[in-house]
């Protein structure tokens, strides 16, 4: 055991940089190019306007003429992004210059050059792809957190087919664990409807909770276990409601042995005083006979939408505002969780 916590700082840097280390060396061309052209675009913080405008506004039409037409017109507002390479930049000329008005041949090329690019973090959602990538990894000893694309719903129609999708997805023995977030359970999630709220989403997250228990996996030592479902976290005001469906579904005398995982996210003050909470209520249950309960820190990936929140409503902001306090607060947590 070391002598100090200053003994213990150093051994931990030490294994930092050994991984570090490793990890470059491991690390292969394509993936330097990847990190290179990441660092190029965040430090050029309009080219990040220009990526994040083009993504959300470029693709929405099926219709190839206003995919060309709207991105053309983008590129012409905000000039070309200096984190493309050259040959991405003259690809972008010539779709100025002539793609656009054969939006038909030009548009669904675009379209395959940006999956590719996203192959990484992304993978295909369709049966047969999925089932390979999961068989492969499974093969690695590599374990998937499945999250499905998408964010907010935009009526009960949509948030029954999800709930549908994940009940599908716990049917699926190649898939272990997912995650998902509350608000595509419900689409009229409402503060001001706390409690009415809270019935309606503890009762969808207990069908899928109940899914998950049925229908189990086979770890490879050949033993069986109930799937694992993580409820994400995204915006600030859905913290409370997490939380508190959380913890309610769980009280349920039918999830006694079931273990499910929650996130908190470090950027928010809040959250550690919810992870202090949920530690306390996790060590009463288990100490009863009940089964534990997994926590997942993060930092944080949705500050700009709590920035426009915050300015479009004149309200304080939900997160801090400055990165040394997040990283003081995730460190906090981390050693509260330890």
């Amino acid at each position: 055991m070391h002598s100090s916590p200053q003994a213990l700082i150093d051994a931990a840097v030490v294994l930092a940089e050994q991984w570090q280390h490793r990890a470059n060396q491991l690390r292969t061309a394509e993936e330097l190019r990847l990190q290179q052209q990441l660092q190029r675009l965040l430090t050029h913080p309009r080219d990040k306007v220009l990526l994040s405008r083009i993504i959300d506004l470029s693709f929405r039409s099926s219709n190839p003429g206003r995919v060309a037409d709207q991105l053309a017109s983008l590129l012409r507002d905000h000039g070309m992004s200096a984190f493309l390479n050259r040959l991405e930049r003259l690809a972008l000329r010539l779709f100025l210059a002539a793609g656009r008005h054969c939006g038909a041949l030009a548009v669904p090329r675009l379209i395959e050059q940006l999956r590719a690019r996203c192959r990484h973090v992304i993978i295909p959602g369709e049966p047969s792809p999925l089932r390979e990538h999961l068989r492969r990894r499974r093969a690695q000893g590599v374990r998937i957190n499945l999250n499905h694309l998408g964010e907010t719903v935009l009526g009960e129609q949509e948030a029954a087919h999800r709930l549908a999708t994940y009940l599908k997805d716990m049917e699926d023995p190649a898939i272990e664990y997912i995650s998902i977030k509350i608000s595509t359970l419900y689409s009229q999630i409402s503060s001001l409807a706390f409690e009415e709220t809270v019935a309606t989403v503890k009762e969808r997250l207990a069908t899928l909770y109940r899914a998950a228990k049925h229908h189990q996996y086979s770890r490879p030592d050949g033993t069986r276990a109930a799937k694992f479902v993580n409820l994400d976290m995204e915006e600030y005001r859905d913290l409370a409601l997490t939380t508190r469906v959380f913890i309610a579904t769980l009280e349920e005398e039918e999830f006694f042995d079931f273990s499910a995982g929650m996130v908190l996210q470090a950027y928010l003050p809040d959250s550690f005083a919810i992870q202090q909470q949920l530690t306390g209520w996790a060590r009463e249950r288990v100490a009863r006979g009940g089964a534990p309960i997994k926590l997942r820190i993060v930092k944080g990936a949705n500050l700009e939408m709590e920035r426009l929140e915050a300015a479009l409503h004149n309200w304080p902001l939900a997160t801090y505002d400055q990165k040394s306090a997040v990283d003081a607060n995730y460190q906090r947590m981390v050693r509260f969780g330890m």
